[in-house]
Protein backbone atom coordinates (compact mmCIF):
# COMPACT_ATOMS: atom_id res chain seq x y z
CA UNK A 1 0.00 0.00 0.00
CA UNK A 2 2.84 2.43 0.88
CA UNK A 3 4.51 1.73 -2.46
CA UNK A 4 1.27 2.34 -4.36
CA UNK A 5 0.65 5.59 -2.48
CA UNK A 6 4.22 6.76 -3.06
CA UNK A 7 3.96 6.00 -6.77
CA UNK A 8 0.59 7.73 -7.01
CA UNK A 9 1.88 10.78 -5.14
CA UNK A 10 5.01 11.02 -7.29
CA UNK A 11 3.06 10.81 -10.55
CA UNK A 12 0.46 13.24 -9.20
CA UNK A 13 3.14 15.83 -8.39
CA UNK A 14 4.71 15.40 -11.82
CA UNK A 15 1.36 15.70 -13.58
CA UNK A 16 0.64 18.78 -11.46
CA UNK A 17 3.90 20.39 -12.58
CA UNK A 18 3.18 19.50 -16.18
CA UNK A 19 -0.41 20.69 -16.43
CA UNK A 20 0.27 23.91 -14.51
CA UNK A 21 2.84 24.83 -17.15
CA UNK A 22 0.55 23.76 -20.02
CA UNK A 23 -2.45 25.71 -18.72
CA UNK A 24 -0.43 28.82 -17.93
CA UNK A 25 1.15 28.76 -21.37
CA UNK A 26 -2.21 28.25 -23.07
CA UNK A 27 -3.70 31.12 -21.09
CA UNK A 28 -0.94 33.54 -22.02
CA UNK A 29 -0.88 32.46 -25.66
CA UNK A 30 -4.61 32.50 -26.17
CA UNK A 31 -4.55 29.40 -28.36
CA UNK A 32 -3.73 25.69 -28.06
CA UNK A 33 -1.61 24.89 -31.11
CA UNK A 34 0.82 23.06 -28.87
CA UNK A 35 -1.57 20.14 -28.37
CA UNK A 36 -0.37 18.42 -31.51
CA UNK A 37 3.28 18.45 -30.42
CA UNK A 38 2.42 17.26 -26.92
CA UNK A 39 0.02 14.64 -28.25
CA UNK A 40 2.69 13.28 -30.59
CA UNK A 41 5.20 13.20 -27.72
CA UNK A 42 2.82 11.11 -25.63
CA UNK A 43 1.99 8.88 -28.59
CA UNK A 44 5.63 8.19 -29.49
CA UNK A 45 6.51 7.57 -25.85
CA UNK A 46 3.64 5.07 -25.71
CA UNK A 47 5.03 3.28 -28.76
CA UNK A 48 8.51 3.37 -27.24
CA UNK A 49 7.16 1.85 -24.00
CA UNK A 50 5.28 -0.83 -25.94
CA UNK A 51 8.16 -1.81 -28.22
CA UNK A 52 11.06 -1.10 -25.82
CA UNK A 53 11.47 -4.82 -24.91
CA UNK A 54 12.21 -5.66 -28.53
CA UNK A 55 14.61 -2.73 -28.84
CA UNK A 56 16.31 -3.94 -25.65
CA UNK A 57 16.54 -7.46 -27.08
CA UNK A 58 18.28 -6.16 -30.19
CA UNK A 59 20.78 -4.06 -28.22
CA UNK A 60 21.62 -6.84 -25.76
CA UNK A 61 22.02 -9.44 -28.49
CA UNK A 62 24.09 -7.20 -30.76
CA UNK A 63 26.40 -5.59 -28.20
CA UNK A 64 26.52 -8.09 -25.32
CA UNK A 65 25.88 -11.46 -27.04
CA UNK A 66 22.78 -12.16 -25.00
CA UNK A 67 20.92 -15.40 -25.65
CA UNK A 68 17.41 -16.26 -24.50
CA UNK A 69 17.71 -19.60 -22.73
CA UNK A 70 14.20 -19.72 -21.24
CA UNK A 71 13.22 -21.37 -17.98
CA UNK A 72 14.47 -24.74 -19.29
CA UNK A 73 17.92 -23.31 -19.97
CA UNK A 74 17.95 -21.78 -16.49
CA UNK A 75 17.01 -25.18 -15.05
CA UNK A 76 20.12 -26.71 -16.63
CA UNK A 77 22.24 -24.11 -14.84
CA UNK A 78 20.43 -24.13 -11.48
CA UNK A 79 17.36 -26.33 -11.03
CA UNK A 80 16.43 -24.83 -7.64
CA UNK A 81 16.56 -21.31 -9.10
CA UNK A 82 14.31 -22.24 -12.03
CA UNK A 83 11.81 -23.91 -9.69
CA UNK A 84 11.85 -20.78 -7.52
CA UNK A 85 11.10 -18.51 -10.51
CA UNK A 86 8.20 -20.69 -11.66
CA UNK A 87 6.72 -20.99 -8.16
CA UNK A 88 6.96 -17.22 -7.51
CA UNK A 89 5.38 -16.32 -10.85
CA UNK A 90 2.51 -18.77 -10.32
CA UNK A 91 1.89 -17.49 -6.80
CA UNK A 92 1.68 -13.88 -8.01
CA UNK A 93 -0.36 -14.59 -11.15
CA UNK A 94 2.17 -13.59 -13.82
CA UNK A 95 3.65 -15.53 -16.71
CA UNK A 96 7.26 -16.69 -16.42
CA UNK A 97 9.40 -13.93 -17.98
CA UNK A 98 11.81 -14.58 -20.82
CA UNK A 99 15.21 -15.47 -19.38
CA UNK A 100 18.30 -13.99 -21.03
CA UNK A 101 21.93 -14.97 -20.43
CA UNK A 102 25.04 -12.85 -21.11
CA UNK A 103 28.47 -14.58 -21.09
CA UNK A 104 30.10 -11.86 -18.98
CA UNK A 105 32.02 -12.41 -15.73
CA UNK A 106 30.73 -9.15 -14.22
CA UNK A 107 27.92 -10.18 -11.86
CA UNK A 108 24.85 -8.24 -12.97
CA UNK A 109 21.14 -8.84 -13.42
CA UNK A 110 18.41 -6.59 -14.74
CA UNK A 111 14.87 -6.68 -15.99
CA UNK A 112 13.02 -4.76 -18.68
CA UNK A 113 9.75 -4.88 -20.59
CA UNK A 114 6.45 -3.05 -20.99
CA UNK A 115 4.67 -4.98 -18.24
CA UNK A 116 4.50 -8.51 -16.84
CA UNK A 117 3.14 -9.90 -20.14
CA UNK A 118 6.45 -9.32 -21.98
CA UNK A 119 9.01 -8.92 -19.19
CA UNK A 120 12.57 -10.19 -19.49
CA UNK A 121 15.08 -11.07 -16.77
CA UNK A 122 18.69 -11.01 -17.94
CA UNK A 123 21.64 -12.26 -15.90
CA UNK A 124 25.36 -12.66 -16.51
CA UNK A 125 27.75 -15.54 -15.93
CA UNK A 126 29.09 -13.56 -12.97
CA UNK A 127 25.83 -14.17 -11.06
CA UNK A 128 26.47 -17.92 -11.36
CA UNK A 129 30.17 -17.59 -10.60
CA UNK A 130 29.98 -15.42 -7.48
CA UNK A 131 26.68 -16.34 -5.82
CA UNK A 132 25.37 -19.53 -4.28
CA UNK A 133 21.90 -20.88 -5.11
CA UNK A 134 20.06 -19.01 -2.32
CA UNK A 135 21.73 -15.72 -3.28
CA UNK A 136 20.76 -16.27 -6.93
CA UNK A 137 17.16 -16.77 -5.82
CA UNK A 138 17.34 -13.49 -3.92
CA UNK A 139 18.62 -11.66 -7.02
CA UNK A 140 15.91 -13.15 -9.27
CA UNK A 141 13.35 -12.41 -6.54
CA UNK A 142 14.40 -8.75 -6.65
CA UNK A 143 13.92 -8.65 -10.43
CA UNK A 144 10.54 -10.40 -10.18
CA UNK A 145 9.57 -7.76 -7.62
CA UNK A 146 10.10 -5.05 -10.25
CA UNK A 147 7.84 -6.97 -12.68
CA UNK A 148 5.07 -7.62 -10.16
CA UNK A 149 5.11 -4.00 -8.91
CA UNK A 150 4.69 -2.76 -12.53
CA UNK A 151 7.78 -0.59 -12.29
CA UNK A 152 8.11 -0.39 -16.08
CA UNK A 153 4.78 1.39 -16.45
CA UNK A 154 5.24 3.84 -13.59
CA UNK A 155 8.78 4.83 -14.59
CA UNK A 156 7.81 5.15 -18.28
CA UNK A 157 4.97 7.53 -17.42
CA UNK A 158 7.23 9.55 -15.11
CA UNK A 159 9.92 9.81 -17.80
CA UNK A 160 7.36 10.95 -20.39
CA UNK A 161 6.17 13.73 -18.10
CA UNK A 162 9.76 14.91 -17.61
CA UNK A 163 10.30 14.92 -21.37
CA UNK A 164 7.17 16.99 -21.94
CA UNK A 165 8.21 19.53 -19.32
CA UNK A 166 11.59 19.93 -21.00
CA UNK A 167 9.91 20.39 -24.40
CA UNK A 168 7.67 23.09 -22.94
CA UNK A 169 10.74 24.87 -21.58
CA UNK A 170 12.34 24.70 -25.03
CA UNK A 171 9.21 25.99 -26.79
CA UNK A 172 8.34 28.82 -24.42
CA UNK A 173 11.87 30.24 -24.15
CA UNK A 174 12.15 30.43 -27.95
CA UNK A 175 8.67 31.55 -28.97
CA UNK A 176 8.50 34.54 -31.28
CA UNK A 177 5.89 37.23 -30.95
CA UNK A 178 5.20 40.57 -29.34
CA UNK A 179 7.73 41.65 -26.72
CA UNK A 180 5.26 41.55 -23.81
CA UNK A 181 3.86 38.16 -24.81
CA UNK A 182 7.38 36.78 -25.41
CA UNK A 183 8.49 37.90 -21.92
CA UNK A 184 5.54 36.13 -20.29
CA UNK A 185 6.17 32.93 -22.21
CA UNK A 186 9.86 33.07 -21.34
CA UNK A 187 8.90 33.12 -17.65
CA UNK A 188 6.63 30.10 -18.21
CA UNK A 189 9.52 28.32 -19.92
CA UNK A 190 11.84 28.97 -16.98
CA UNK A 191 9.17 27.67 -14.58
CA UNK A 192 8.85 24.55 -16.72
CA UNK A 193 12.63 24.07 -16.60
CA UNK A 194 12.64 24.42 -12.80
CA UNK A 195 9.82 21.84 -12.58
CA UNK A 196 11.80 19.59 -14.92
CA UNK A 197 14.79 19.58 -12.56
CA UNK A 198 12.64 19.12 -9.46
CA UNK A 199 10.81 16.32 -11.27
CA UNK A 200 14.13 14.65 -12.16
CA UNK A 201 15.01 14.31 -8.48
CA UNK A 202 11.49 13.12 -7.67
CA UNK A 203 11.84 10.39 -10.30
CA UNK A 204 15.22 9.39 -8.85
CA UNK A 205 13.58 9.22 -5.41
CA UNK A 206 10.86 6.98 -6.84
CA UNK A 207 13.51 4.79 -8.45
CA UNK A 208 15.27 4.33 -5.11
CA UNK A 209 11.97 3.62 -3.35
CA UNK A 210 11.08 0.95 -5.87
CA UNK A 211 14.48 -0.67 -5.30
CA UNK A 212 13.65 -0.91 -1.60
CA UNK A 213 10.35 -2.59 -2.34
CA UNK A 214 11.91 -4.98 -4.85
CA UNK A 215 14.36 -5.89 -2.06
CA UNK A 216 11.43 -6.47 0.29
CA UNK A 217 9.68 -8.67 -2.25
CA UNK A 218 12.86 -10.72 -2.66
CA UNK A 219 13.16 -11.14 1.12
CA UNK A 220 9.59 -12.38 1.40
CA UNK A 221 9.83 -14.66 -1.63
CA UNK A 222 13.03 -16.36 -0.44
CA UNK A 223 12.08 -16.30 3.23
CA UNK A 224 15.44 -14.86 4.31
CA UNK A 225 16.57 -11.24 3.69
CA UNK A 226 20.16 -12.22 4.48
CA UNK A 227 20.43 -13.96 1.10
CA UNK A 228 20.03 -10.64 -0.72
CA UNK A 229 22.33 -8.80 1.72
CA UNK A 230 25.18 -11.22 1.07
CA UNK A 231 24.37 -11.25 -2.67
CA UNK A 232 24.75 -7.46 -2.84
CA UNK A 233 28.17 -7.63 -1.19
CA UNK A 234 29.36 -10.39 -3.49
CA UNK A 235 28.02 -8.64 -6.61
CA UNK A 236 29.92 -5.48 -5.63
CA UNK A 237 33.07 -7.50 -5.13
CA UNK A 238 32.60 -9.22 -8.49
CA UNK A 239 32.10 -5.89 -10.29
CA UNK A 240 35.29 -4.62 -8.63
CA UNK A 241 37.29 -7.70 -9.59
CA UNK A 242 36.18 -8.20 -13.18
CA UNK A 243 35.75 -4.98 -15.24
CA UNK A 244 38.66 -5.78 -17.54
CA UNK A 245 37.23 -5.35 -21.03
CA UNK A 246 35.75 -2.34 -22.78
CA UNK A 247 32.47 -4.10 -23.61
CA UNK A 248 32.11 -5.25 -19.97
CA UNK A 249 32.57 -1.70 -18.70
CA UNK A 250 29.98 -0.56 -21.26
CA UNK A 251 27.56 -3.21 -20.01
CA UNK A 252 27.92 -1.91 -16.43
CA UNK A 253 27.23 1.66 -17.55
CA UNK A 254 24.35 0.83 -19.88
CA UNK A 255 22.52 -1.19 -17.20
CA UNK A 256 23.25 1.23 -14.33
CA UNK A 257 19.60 2.24 -13.86
CA UNK A 258 18.23 -1.25 -14.60
CA UNK A 259 20.65 -3.41 -12.65
CA UNK A 260 20.35 -4.69 -9.11
CA UNK A 261 23.41 -2.63 -8.13
CA UNK A 262 24.68 0.78 -9.27
CA UNK A 263 28.20 -0.07 -10.52
CA UNK A 264 29.48 3.37 -9.40
CA UNK A 265 28.83 2.59 -5.74
CA UNK A 266 30.04 -0.99 -6.22
CA UNK A 267 33.67 0.16 -6.03
CA UNK A 268 33.35 1.17 -2.39
CA UNK A 269 31.39 -1.91 -1.30
CA UNK A 270 33.58 -4.23 -3.36
CA UNK A 271 36.74 -2.88 -1.74
CA UNK A 272 35.25 -3.36 1.70
CA UNK A 273 34.12 -6.90 0.96
CA UNK A 274 37.58 -7.76 -0.43
CA UNK A 275 39.09 -6.47 2.82
CA UNK A 276 36.58 -8.53 4.81
CA UNK A 277 37.63 -11.68 2.92
CA UNK A 278 41.28 -10.97 3.67
CA UNK A 279 40.77 -10.18 7.36
CA UNK A 280 37.89 -12.64 7.86
CA UNK A 281 36.02 -9.85 9.62
CA UNK A 282 33.17 -7.54 8.63
CA UNK A 283 34.50 -4.80 10.93
CA UNK A 284 35.47 -2.38 8.17
CA UNK A 285 32.18 -2.85 6.35
CA UNK A 286 30.24 -2.17 9.55
CA UNK A 287 32.21 1.02 10.30
CA UNK A 288 31.90 2.14 6.70
CA UNK A 289 28.11 1.86 6.92
CA UNK A 290 28.23 4.70 9.46
CA UNK A 291 29.04 7.14 6.64
CA UNK A 292 25.87 6.11 4.77
CA UNK A 293 23.78 6.37 7.93
CA UNK A 294 25.21 9.40 9.75
CA UNK A 295 27.16 11.68 7.43
CA UNK A 296 25.03 14.50 5.90
CA UNK A 297 27.01 14.16 2.66
CA UNK A 298 25.45 10.73 2.23
CA UNK A 299 22.07 12.37 1.62
CA UNK A 300 23.43 14.51 -1.24
CA UNK A 301 25.39 11.61 -2.73
CA UNK A 302 22.23 9.50 -2.74
CA UNK A 303 20.10 12.34 -4.10
CA UNK A 304 21.36 11.86 -7.65
CA UNK A 305 21.56 8.07 -7.50
CA UNK A 306 19.13 5.55 -9.02
CA UNK A 307 19.78 3.11 -6.14
CA UNK A 308 19.79 3.59 -2.35
CA UNK A 309 23.13 3.74 -0.55
CA UNK A 310 24.29 0.26 0.33
CA UNK A 311 24.39 0.89 4.08
CA UNK A 312 20.76 2.02 4.12
CA UNK A 313 19.71 -0.80 1.82
CA UNK A 314 21.32 -3.53 3.92
CA UNK A 315 20.04 -1.94 7.15
CA UNK A 316 16.50 -2.27 5.81
CA UNK A 317 17.12 -5.89 4.88
CA UNK A 318 18.50 -6.57 8.36
CA UNK A 319 15.38 -5.04 9.93
CA UNK A 320 13.26 -7.32 7.74
CA UNK A 321 15.36 -10.28 8.88
CA UNK A 322 14.64 -9.44 12.53
CA UNK A 323 10.90 -9.19 11.79
CA UNK A 324 11.04 -12.59 10.09
CA UNK A 325 12.78 -14.10 13.16
CA UNK A 326 16.10 -14.50 11.32
CA UNK A 327 19.45 -13.44 12.72
CA UNK A 328 20.48 -10.36 10.66
CA UNK A 329 23.72 -10.45 8.71
CA UNK A 330 24.77 -7.23 10.51
CA UNK A 331 23.89 -5.87 13.94
CA UNK A 332 22.83 -2.30 13.08
CA UNK A 333 21.94 -1.48 16.67
CA UNK A 334 25.58 -2.00 17.51
CA UNK A 335 26.72 -0.10 14.40
CA UNK A 336 24.50 2.93 15.02
CA UNK A 337 25.48 3.02 18.71
CA UNK A 338 29.03 3.95 17.67
CA UNK A 339 29.75 7.44 19.16
CA UNK A 340 29.64 10.24 16.59
CA UNK A 341 30.34 13.92 17.37
CA UNK A 342 27.34 15.53 15.61
CA UNK A 343 28.66 19.05 16.20
CA UNK A 344 31.91 18.20 14.43
CA UNK A 345 30.01 16.39 11.70
CA UNK A 346 27.61 19.22 10.83
CA UNK A 347 30.01 22.13 11.35
CA UNK A 348 32.41 20.49 8.91
CA UNK A 349 29.55 19.82 6.49
CA UNK A 350 28.43 23.46 6.38
CA UNK A 351 31.96 24.67 5.67
CA UNK A 352 32.32 21.96 3.01
CA UNK A 353 29.15 23.09 1.22
CA UNK A 354 30.39 26.69 1.15
CA UNK A 355 33.75 25.62 -0.29
CA UNK A 356 32.16 23.24 -2.80
CA UNK A 357 30.08 26.04 -4.29
CA UNK A 358 32.54 28.88 -3.65
CA UNK A 359 33.25 29.58 -7.37
CA UNK A 360 29.48 29.79 -7.96
CA UNK A 361 29.03 32.00 -4.88
CA UNK A 362 31.74 34.35 -6.21
CA UNK A 363 29.90 34.63 -9.53
CA UNK A 364 26.59 35.26 -7.74
CA UNK A 365 28.24 38.01 -5.67
CA UNK A 366 29.37 39.70 -8.88
CA UNK A 367 25.87 39.38 -10.41
CA UNK A 368 24.41 40.90 -7.25
CA UNK A 369 26.76 43.86 -7.66
CA UNK A 370 25.55 44.23 -11.26
CA UNK A 371 21.93 44.13 -10.09
CA UNK A 372 22.59 46.82 -7.46
CA UNK A 373 24.35 48.88 -10.12
CA UNK A 374 21.27 48.72 -12.37
CA UNK A 375 18.99 49.72 -9.50
CA UNK A 376 21.11 52.76 -8.66
CA UNK A 377 21.58 53.51 -12.37
CA UNK A 378 25.34 53.40 -12.48
CA UNK A 379 26.94 54.51 -15.71
CA UNK A 380 27.79 52.01 -18.42
CA UNK A 381 31.54 51.81 -17.68
CA UNK A 382 31.27 50.73 -13.99
CA UNK A 383 28.75 48.05 -14.98
CA UNK A 384 31.12 46.71 -17.65
CA UNK A 385 33.96 46.62 -15.10
CA UNK A 386 31.80 44.71 -12.63
CA UNK A 387 30.87 42.24 -15.39
CA UNK A 388 34.53 41.65 -16.27
CA UNK A 389 35.37 41.09 -12.60
CA UNK A 390 33.07 38.01 -12.60
CA UNK A 391 35.78 36.01 -14.37
CA UNK A 392 38.39 37.04 -11.78
CA UNK A 393 36.04 36.12 -8.94
CA UNK A 394 35.42 32.70 -10.50
CA UNK A 395 39.17 32.06 -10.74
CA UNK A 396 39.67 33.10 -7.11
CA UNK A 397 36.89 30.73 -6.08
CA UNK A 398 38.64 27.80 -7.78
CA UNK A 399 41.95 28.65 -6.07
CA UNK A 400 40.39 28.89 -2.60
CA UNK A 401 38.48 25.67 -3.21
CA UNK A 402 41.65 23.84 -4.30
CA UNK A 403 43.61 25.08 -1.27
CA UNK A 404 40.78 23.90 1.00
CA UNK A 405 40.44 20.47 -0.60
CA UNK A 406 44.17 19.75 -0.80
CA UNK A 407 45.62 21.28 2.35
CA UNK A 408 49.40 21.13 2.69
CA UNK A 409 49.40 20.29 6.38
CA UNK A 410 50.99 17.31 8.10
CA UNK A 411 50.47 14.07 6.20
CA UNK A 412 49.80 11.85 9.18
CA UNK A 413 50.60 8.14 8.94
CA UNK A 414 47.36 6.25 8.58
CA UNK A 415 45.85 3.03 7.19
CA UNK A 416 43.18 2.17 4.66
CA UNK A 417 40.98 0.86 7.48
CA UNK A 418 41.23 4.13 9.40
CA UNK A 419 40.41 6.25 6.35
CA UNK A 420 37.55 4.08 5.07
CA UNK A 421 35.88 3.96 8.49
CA UNK A 422 36.10 7.76 9.01
CA UNK A 423 32.50 8.93 9.44
CA UNK A 424 33.63 12.57 9.12
CA UNK A 425 35.06 12.09 5.61
CA UNK A 426 33.95 14.40 2.80
CA UNK A 427 34.07 14.68 -1.01
CA UNK A 428 35.49 18.23 -0.81
CA UNK A 429 37.67 18.25 2.34
CA UNK A 430 40.61 15.97 1.67
CA UNK A 431 42.18 14.23 4.66
CA UNK A 432 46.02 14.48 4.38
CA UNK A 433 47.51 11.05 5.01
CA UNK A 434 50.47 8.78 4.33
CA UNK A 435 50.07 5.07 3.63
CA UNK A 436 52.60 2.25 3.31
CA UNK A 437 51.97 -0.80 1.16
CA UNK A 438 52.16 -1.63 -2.53
CA UNK A 439 50.39 -1.07 -5.84
CA UNK A 440 48.72 -4.35 -6.82
CA UNK A 441 47.20 -3.39 -10.16
CA UNK A 442 45.45 -0.84 -12.32
CA UNK A 443 42.30 0.93 -11.17
CA UNK A 444 40.46 -0.85 -13.99
CA UNK A 445 42.06 -4.30 -14.30
CA UNK A 446 43.34 -5.06 -17.78
CA UNK A 447 42.51 -1.59 -19.18
CA UNK A 448 45.80 -0.28 -20.63
CA UNK A 449 44.75 3.38 -20.43
CA UNK A 450 43.88 3.27 -16.71
CA UNK A 451 46.30 5.63 -14.95
CA UNK A 452 44.62 5.08 -11.58
CA UNK A 453 45.96 2.29 -9.39
CA UNK A 454 44.76 -0.19 -6.78
CA UNK A 455 46.77 0.17 -3.57
CA UNK A 456 46.97 -2.32 -0.72
CA UNK A 457 48.28 -1.97 2.80
CA UNK A 458 48.00 -4.44 5.70
CA UNK A 459 44.46 -3.28 6.49
CA UNK A 460 42.78 -3.05 3.10
CA UNK A 461 42.47 -1.81 -0.49
CA UNK A 462 41.91 1.67 -1.93
CA UNK A 463 42.08 3.43 -5.31
CA UNK A 464 44.89 5.90 -6.01
CA UNK A 465 44.01 8.76 -8.35
CA UNK A 466 47.02 9.98 -10.36
CA UNK A 467 46.90 13.25 -12.30
CA UNK A 468 49.67 14.45 -14.61
CA UNK A 469 50.55 18.10 -15.08
CA UNK A 470 49.67 17.54 -18.75
CA UNK A 471 45.99 16.51 -18.70
CA UNK A 472 44.93 13.49 -20.74
CA UNK A 473 48.22 12.90 -22.61
CA UNK A 474 50.32 12.83 -19.44
CA UNK A 475 47.85 10.44 -17.83
CA UNK A 476 47.83 8.17 -20.89
CA UNK A 477 51.65 8.10 -20.98
CA UNK A 478 51.76 7.24 -17.25
CA UNK A 479 49.20 4.45 -17.73
CA UNK A 480 51.08 3.04 -20.72
CA UNK A 481 54.68 3.12 -19.49
CA UNK A 482 54.70 3.50 -15.73
CA UNK A 483 51.92 1.68 -13.90
CA UNK A 484 53.04 -1.86 -14.79
CA UNK A 485 56.54 -1.14 -13.43
CA UNK A 486 55.09 -0.09 -10.07
CA UNK A 487 52.99 -3.21 -9.48
CA UNK A 488 54.03 -5.25 -6.41
CA UNK A 489 56.80 -2.83 -5.45
CA UNK A 490 56.78 -1.75 -1.77
CA UNK A 491 56.07 1.97 -1.60
CA UNK A 492 54.67 4.80 0.46
CA UNK A 493 52.07 7.24 -0.80
CA UNK A 494 51.12 10.72 0.37
CA UNK A 495 47.88 12.40 -0.61
CA UNK A 496 44.34 13.28 0.32
CA UNK A 497 41.51 10.88 1.10
CA UNK A 498 38.10 12.00 -0.22
CA UNK A 499 34.82 10.14 -0.14
CA UNK A 500 31.98 10.68 -2.59
CA UNK A 501 30.08 7.90 -4.35
CA UNK A 502 33.28 5.87 -3.92
CA UNK A 503 36.35 6.45 -1.70
CA UNK A 504 39.48 7.77 -3.39
CA UNK A 505 43.05 8.63 -2.43
CA UNK A 506 44.20 11.66 -4.44
CA UNK A 507 47.92 11.19 -5.00
CA UNK A 508 50.49 13.84 -4.05
CA UNK A 509 53.52 11.59 -4.30
CA UNK A 510 54.42 7.92 -4.53
CA UNK A 511 57.85 6.81 -3.26
CA UNK A 512 59.65 3.56 -4.01
CA UNK A 513 63.32 2.78 -3.31
CA UNK A 514 64.21 3.75 -6.87
CA UNK A 515 62.12 6.84 -7.57
CA UNK A 516 59.60 9.48 -6.50
CA UNK A 517 56.48 10.07 -8.59
CA UNK A 518 54.56 13.32 -8.20
CA UNK A 519 50.80 13.61 -8.53
CA UNK A 520 49.65 17.04 -9.71
CA UNK A 521 45.98 17.13 -8.73
CA UNK A 522 46.52 20.16 -6.44
CA UNK A 523 48.76 21.95 -8.94
CA UNK A 524 46.21 21.54 -11.74
CA UNK A 525 43.48 23.21 -9.66
CA UNK A 526 45.75 26.15 -8.84
CA UNK A 527 46.93 26.52 -12.45
CA UNK A 528 43.34 26.57 -13.74
CA UNK A 529 42.37 29.19 -11.14
CA UNK A 530 45.35 31.44 -11.96
CA UNK A 531 44.74 31.06 -15.71
CA UNK A 532 41.14 32.23 -15.30
CA UNK A 533 42.28 35.18 -13.17
CA UNK A 534 44.88 36.21 -15.78
CA UNK A 535 42.20 35.96 -18.48
CA UNK A 536 39.92 38.15 -16.37
CA UNK A 537 42.68 40.72 -15.81
CA UNK A 538 43.40 40.80 -19.55
CA UNK A 539 39.74 41.47 -20.34
CA UNK A 540 39.63 43.99 -17.50
CA UNK A 541 42.36 46.06 -19.17
CA UNK A 542 40.69 46.08 -22.60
Amino acid sequence: MRLALASFFTLLVLFGFLFSVILLGAYLLGYIEWYLLLGLTIFFNFLLWLFSPYIGDFVNKWFYKMKFIGIDGLRKIDKELADFVEKTCKKNGIKVPKIGYIPDDNPQSFTYGSASFNARIVFTQGIIEYLDSNERKAVFGHELGHIIHRDFIVMSVASTILQLMYELYWIFTRTRGKREEKSKLFIVGIISYVFYWIGTYIVLFLSRLREYYADEFSAQATGNPNYLSSALLKIAYGILAKPDKENEIRLMKSTRTLGIFDFKSAKQVGLLYADALRSRSFGMIEKSFLFDLKNPWAFFIELSSTHPLTGKRIRRLCKLASKMKKKPLFDFKKIEAFPVDKKKLYEGFLIDVIMLYLPVFMILAGILCLFVGFIFRLSFIPLILIGKSLIILFGLGIIFQTLYKYREKEFRKSSVFELMSNVYASPIRGIPAELKGKVIGKGIPGFIFSEDMMFQDKSGLIYLNYESLIPLFGNLAFAWWKVKKLINKPCSVKGWFVRGMAPLFELKELNTKEEKIKGRVRTIGLVIGFFIIILGLFLFML
